[in-house]
């Protein structure tokens, strides 16, 4: 890539003072930047010169810069336009500068300090143990604050006596001590009795997995025991998971009601279920669950000599207090002679209705009343009220049936049942215009591509049921013309703007252009589906650049991105130094911090992005020129995402990866480049998976 000038917050640099930049070649020198080097007199190059000699010069900067690019510039001889004091190399990105490494003016991938004790070590540097200390030069490798208190030669140890471990740390373990280094797992301030390092002190957490058990959870049965509680009533579970754990006496650890003696009125000793908190055991409870004579446990006015006016021995229920028994309690509980169980002055004096009358109230409700006409009750009607039959007509329901997948060109048979209501049906399918014929329950749907029905069926009654099936289509072709998809040129720099060029004839997709970070999408969503295609770069001059593909894509901000790049690269604008080879990240710009080329282009984390796959784990060659690959990805709805890329002469695999990542379970797919003219896409394909 060739450039005339580059950008450094207020500053701009022409060629000329390229010259003393760490990185650069020379004059016009390949920095990672398209330029123009026409009437650019420190570049040697002048209007006046034919097309051909430009061009021929153009080539020969390239072929010039390419080389130069993978040298070592002399770090010492920095342009004092760049601003003064001392700048140190940043090999570990966390901010502070290498000592050893350091000149007057900056360079890219440089800092304004030299305090870093161990610049090849991302988690040493000068307050990385916030917890000991904000300004010694410790490392602390699990994050938890503290120092490892055997690092490595020059870093200034600290106290952290596992620094692999997050939940072992001085003072971890609260409950047992201010400041002895301890793990405690799960959270319950109890060290763990049998850590795994040698050097963390043994506590007194008999299952350091179990937030529920730990030293004193039981604490009515005893106050120092190591008991698991999981239900927090206070007693230890009577068959705890962990082996060490002292078992309890509570017979079902997941109820905080059943515990020995929740039922005093049953039994004082007894392991009883008492949820309502009547002091009535539960008379249903499950094995290893003493039973209790409680026939109700959800309502504390049902147990039994509830209603002693009726019965000083029965299960009764009484609302409203006044000793009888409510007359149409809930199936299990016995029935008193209360009419009105909400009222405390009505008992026998009720409403009367017409003994074992039935009638509708209005279309939603059947009303009945009871054998004796002292009173009625209202049951809800989901799908209408016959009023000719004199019943609730069964909830209204429509099922479109599974996800359909069919062939390319073929049609697909839909099928709606409806369930309930009053069995008189209507049918509206939409979208209508790929069916042929809308209003009957099996239409034949045709679609273009990847479709979405939803099936609205009205009864006699009016009421509607709705549901929605979603036809693929297997080994569907996708053409990528930029008048039918969308474009987008990303805003990080100003480089030239780029040109997607269809070729309707070979169906092939070319950039022409190297220029900016581009992209080209169209409307084919993948969902639990699979894409294949060929891509390759034409050698139209030595540009060692990327070529790509995003999926999952939300918006311009919000997409997964596979690129690969040809050649290492000091990129300073994009994260420093850009390895060759393959790598995947999640990009989502969803703070305040701008959207930036190492969101996308860094091999590491940003405030925007998450690195999925870098070139160490995928593949760390680069691209050839003028050699058809082979691209698949499938992105499966649980979130696994594999990529496989084969050399299409001899079907060869490249490189494969499988990751996995729940961020974007669907999504647009398109084609990805960024300063690489000729790079070329044709021949993609989806298909369902199975």
């Amino acid at each position: 890539m060739r450039h005339q000038y580059l950008q450094f917050g207020w500053m701009t640099l022409s060629c000329a003072t390229l010259l003393a930049l760490q990185g650069c070649g020379g004059v016009c020198g390949d920095d990672g930047w398209v330029w123009s080097q026409q009437n650019n007199q420190e570049c040697g190059i002048t209007a006046s010169a034919s097309e051909s000699e430009s061009a021929s010069e153009s080539e020969s900067a390239s072929e010039s810069t390419d080389s130069a690019s993978d040298t070592d510039a002399d770090p010492t001889q920095g342009s004092a336009t760049m601003g003064g004091g001392m700048h140190c190399a940043d090999v570990d990105g966390d901010g502070f500068g290498d000592p050893g490494t350091c000149q007057d003016s900056a360079f890219p991938g440089s800092v304004p300090n030299d305090d870093d004790c161990a610049d090849d070590n991302a988690d040493a540097f000068p307050g990385a143990a916030e917890n000991e200390s904000d300004s010694a030069c410790m490392e602390d490798a699990d994050g938890d604050g503290y120092g490892d208190s055997a690092p490595p030669e020059g870093v200034e140890p600290g106290t952290d006596c596992d620094d692999d471990n997050g939940s072992a740390f001085p003072g971890a373990a609260e409950n047992e001590s201010d400041s002895a280094c301890m793990e405690d797992a799960d959270g319950d301030g109890y060290g763990d009795a049998m850590p795994n390092d040698p050097d963390v002190v043994p506590g007194t957490d008999c299952d350091d997995d179990n937030a529920g058990a730990f030293p004193g959870a039981a604490e009515k049965e005893d106050a120092e025991a190591c008991m698991e509680d999981g239900d927090g009533d206070g007693y230890g579970d009577a068959t705890p998971s962990g082996p060490g754990t002292v078992p309890g006496t509570d017979c079902d650890d997941s109820e905080a009601g059943t515990f020995p003696g929740a039922a005093p009125n049953d039994s004082p000793e007894a392991c009883m279920k008492d949820v309502d908190g009547d002091d009535w055991g539960d008379s249903e409870v499950p094995e290893g669950v003493v039973p209790g004579t409680d026939c109700d446990d959800s309502n504390e006015h049902t147990y039994t000599g509830a209603a002693p006016n009726d019965s000083p021995e029965a299960c009764m229920k009484d609302v409203d207090g006044d000793d009888w028994g409510d007359s149409q309690p809930p199936d299990g509980v016995v029935p008193g002679s209360d009419c009105d169980d909400a009222d405390a002055e009505v008992v026998t004096d009720c409403q009367p209705c017409e003994p074992n009358e039935v009638v509708c109230l209005g279309e939603d409700a059947l009303q009945t009343c009871n054998a004796n006409g002292t009173n009625s009750s209202t049951e809800e009607c989901l799908g209408g009220c016959d009023e000719v039959g004199l019943k609730c007509w069964p909830e209204f329901t429509v099922d479109a049936g599974p996800t359909m997948c069919v062939e390319f060109g073929d049609a697909a048979q839909l099928m709606a049942t409806p369930m309930g209501g009053d069995g008189v049906y209507s049918y509206a399918w939409s979208p209508a215009d790929s069916l042929d014929d809308p209003a009957i329950a099996a239409p034949v749907a045709a679609p273009a591509g990847p479709t979405t029905y939803t099936i609205d069926v009205t009864d006699g009654q009016g009421l509607v049921a709705s549901d929605n099936v979603t036809v693929y289509i297997n080994n569907l072709p996708l053409e990528l013309n930029p008048d039918i998809c969308d474009t987008y040129d990303f805003p990080w720099v100003n480089d030239l703007p780029t040109n997607w060029q269809w070729d309707a004839q070979d169906k092939e997709l070319c950039q022409t252009v190297n220029g900016r970070p581009s992209a080209l999408f169209c409307g084919w969503d993948l969902d639990d589906a699979k894409v294949t295609g060929t891509f390759r770069v034409n050698q139209i001059d030595n540009d060692d650049d990327w070529v790509g593909f995003m999926w999952g894509i939300q918006d311009t901000e919000h997409f997964y991105v596979f690129h690969w790049k040809r050649g290492n690269q000091n990129f300073a604008n994009c994260g420093g130094n850009v390895p060759q080879g393959m790598t995947v990240k999640m990009v989502g710009v969803d703070g305040n911090d701008p959207f930036a080329c190492a969101d996308v282009h860094a091999p590491a984390d940003t405030a925007n992005s998450k690195l999925l796959a870098a070139p160490a784990e995928f593949s760390t060659a680069g691209w050839n020129f003028n050699t058809d690959y082979l691209f698949e990805l499938t992105h499966k709805k649980t979130g696994e995402m594999t990529i496989v890329i084969r050399t299409k002469d001899d079907d060869a695999i490249v490189a494969q990866k499988t990751i996995m990542d729940t961020t974007y379970l669907s999504g647009k797919f398109g084609q990805y480049t960024y300063s690489q003219i000729g790079a070329c896409f044709s021949d993609y394909k989806t298909f369902c998976i199975e």
